[in-house]
């Protein structure tokens, strides 16, 4: 019995064979067509024409320069190519122009070619204040020398946080990330990415001294840390959501992912902590997922005063999730603009049918009136790691939303329109 692989192998040699017949007659009745395109090119000349018809973010993100030359380069490179997967690695290359992390392969008959692996020495780092940087979390063997807290102030020599933020700039020109603050985001948290081996001096700041320690990429860049110093007994609902009551009497919930975890969590965090002096919704490093009416009704029932805590790891239902809490529960938000990556998506199949593509419709909306896909939500008070709360083991954007919540709770604040 034939395999489905084999079968579709045949079935695509088979179309190929029709085209080329097809082009053949035309030939020789005089038809003008100089050769006969490969079923791979007329594969991705579908691709491109749907893309050039239905894209809805090619201005918004400033790329169509980049798009055109993008199908002008994959144009010529498909006329040499041979096989299903270099196929699947070129329309990998054309998604990678677009910058939008919600486009991507599904159901792919062939294999698609893996990225070039990238290694990284196993430490993370955030944007702290007075453009400092702050060690978020390293590896074990960095443990006497990067901790976390520990101020960075050089790498290879030059300013620790001039490096980093050239770095983000140059990452978005590839990057898959559907905004300039989701690449960013990555070079902080995944930074000094490279070839296996690779090393880099960082000089930081400790007991008032500063020294060097020298960091080699061995660890493959998969992931990356997205909290830290999060609070003490937190009570975890479902695979997403966990609760507490803070010292201060402030109640804190921590999503993340928006999933079917997220209503009945809320609905426990609120009867368990009922007397609490507000509430702390935290949606940084916030993966998405899902939401009805039922989560905006609960959001809704918030006691306020609400504060939600924002970065650019929080994407796609994240984000539509801190905009209903702004809209319904009056919501201040605490950090750094969202990933800007949220919208209704479709799919659209290869006419051989070798794979199928998801693609973005129109993009979700903030309460302004503006675009949330590239631009993001951004926070009522931007708000960076303050290394010497972190070195405490404080973390700095919880802070200063617990300070909101006493004011607010005083009487001293007013709440200013948002997104």
């Amino acid at each position: 019995m034939m395999g489905r692989d084999s079968l579709f192998r045949r079935t695509r040699a088979s179309r190929l064979a029709l085209v080329a017949v097809a082009f053949g007659l035309a030939g020789a009745y005089g038809l003008g067509f100089a050769e006969t395109p490969s079923l791979y090119e007329t594969d991705l000349a579908a691709f491109f024409d749907e893309l050039d018809a239905t894209y809805p973010f090619f201005d918004l993100k400033g790329i169509r320069e980049d798009w055109a030359r993008a199908k002008r380069d994959l144009t010529e490179k498909i006329k040499g190519c041979e096989s299903d997967t270099a196929f699947l690695g070129i329309v990998v290359e054309a998604i990678r122009a677009l910058h939008d992390s919600h486009v991507w392969l599904r159901d792919a008959k062939a294999e698609i070619p893996p990225l070039p692996k990238k290694y990284y020495p196993g430490v993370s780092f955030m944007p702290a204040t007075e453009n400092r940087v702050v060690v978020m979390a390293a590896a074990d063997k960095y443990a006497g020398t990067l901790a976390t807290g520990v101020l960075v102030t050089h790498i290879d020599g030059e300013n620790a946080r001039a490096w980093l933020e050239k770095r983000a700039k140059e990452a978005w020109a590839t990057s898959f990330a559907s905004s300039p603050q989701r690449t960013r985001l990555y070079e902080f948290r995944i930074p000094l990415k490279g070839a296996s081996g690779e090393r880099h001096t960082i000089a930081y700041r400790t007991e008032g001294e500063e020294r060097e320690v020298t960091v080699t990429c061995d660890l493959e860049a998969r992931g990356w840390p997205h909290v830290y110093h999060l609070p003490e007994g937190l009570v975890r609902v479902g695979r997403s959501f966990w609760h507490t009551k803070l010292d201060d009497g402030a109640g804190y919930m921590y999503l993340r992912r928006v999933d079917q975890s997220a209503e009945p969590g809320m609905r426990q965090a609120l009867e368990t902590h009922a007397d609490a002096k507000g509430w702390i919704v935290d949606l940084r490093g916030n993966g998405g997922g899902g939401y009805g009416e039922g989560l905006i009704a609960q959001v809704a029932q918030l006691p306020k005063p609400v504060a939600v805590l924002i970065d650019a790891g929080c994407m796609s239902a994240g984000e539509t999730l801190a905009r209903d809490l702004r809209r319904s529960a009056a919501a201040r938000l605490f950090g750094a603009r969202t990933a800007g990556s949220s919208s209704a998506k479709r799919t659209w199949s290869f006419p051989s049918g070798i794979a199928s593509v998801s693609l973005p419709v129109r993009s979700r909306w903030r309460n302004d009136g503006q675009p949330i896909e590239y631009n993001g939500i951004e926070p009522d008070v931007v708000v960076e790691a303050v290394p010497e709360e972190v070195a405490l083991g404080r973390n700095s954007a919880i802070r200063r939303a617990q300070e909101y919540l006493r004011e607010a709770l005083a009487g001293k604040d007013a709440q200013p329109p948002g997104q």
